[in-house]
């Protein structure tokens, strides 16, 4: 069974294999480390938080040494959006920082 990544509004945008996050089309964007959630460069995305990646005011950002990205997977089946998580915190979504885009993902930086 696919264990799913979802945004904050609870659309699925990615996938887990081990500990590594990939795109719905099978594309290796970044690995969780404990609570961490990092790009293939070694830097911090965001936090690992009920099957998302989202911003945590609580967290403690810090990089890591790079590793060679893992080969792509099939892509994922589709699945149902499900509902928003506000009830979990309401921590900004961070999902778009594993693709290197968005403002968040600057903020990282």
């Amino acid at each position: 069974m696919t264990m799913y990544v979802y945004s904050t509004d609870g659309e699925a945008r990615g996938f887990v294999f081990e500990t590594t996050i990939y795109g719905m089309d099978g594309a290796p964007l970044g690995r969780i480390v404990g609570p961490r959630v990092h790009r293939f460069d070694g830097s911090y995305a965001g936090e690992w938080f009920h099957q998302m990646v989202v911003d945590r005011p609580t967290a403690r950002p810090r990089s890591l040494p790079s590793i060679e990205a893992p080969a792509r997977k099939p892509p994922a089946a589709p699945t149902y959006r499900r509902r928003s998580v506000a009830e979990y915190g309401n921590y900004p979504d961070a999902f778009d920082r594993l693709l290197g885009r968005g403002a968040l993902y600057e903020a990282a930086e």
